[in-house]
């Protein structure tokens, strides 16, 4: 039987916190629709400084406060939540963030046409492992 080799390209967007700005979704547009990626995954991680500082609450300086308040409402919704944590702060912001995403008309074409997936994944660092969240 012969072997097939398949190949793909992985494509990053790294932002502190996974925030989703103008340009970070312009980013996201192009290679979803341009380039054409078929799933498009927001992964948080443990430990996140940026969840973190804005679960601490404490004044930063510069533009770091606009990542702050980027995170601030899934912080938020994670302590309306039982079982309040840093993972728990981090898997609600990764769904802000797909919410953020999914409002591009872009995105949701390709979504409706079946042609990418969205979805939202947590990475454990001690584990070493991602565990799908969406």
């Amino acid at each position: 039987m012969p072997l097939v080799a398949r190949t793909f390209e992985l494509r990053l967007v790294r932002e502190a916190g996974n925030i989703v700005t103008p340009e970070e979704m312009g980013i996201i547009e192009y290679g979803t629709f341009v380039l054409g990626s078929k799933v498009l995954m927001v992964l948080g991680h443990e430990n996140c400084g940026a969840v973190k500082a804005t679960m601490d609450g404490k004044p930063v300086p510069g533009q770091i406060g606009s990542i702050i308040s980027a995170i601030k409402p899934a912080v938020e919704i994670a302590k309306g939540r039982d079982g309040y944590s840093v993972e728990s702060a981090v898997k609600a912001n990764v769904m802000e963030q797909i919410k953020i995403i999914n409002l591009s008309p872009v995105i949701t074409q390709l979504v409706q046409e079946n042609k990418l997936k969205t979805v939202g994944g947590y990475y454990d660092l001690d584990e070493g492992k991602v565990y799908l969240i969406s």
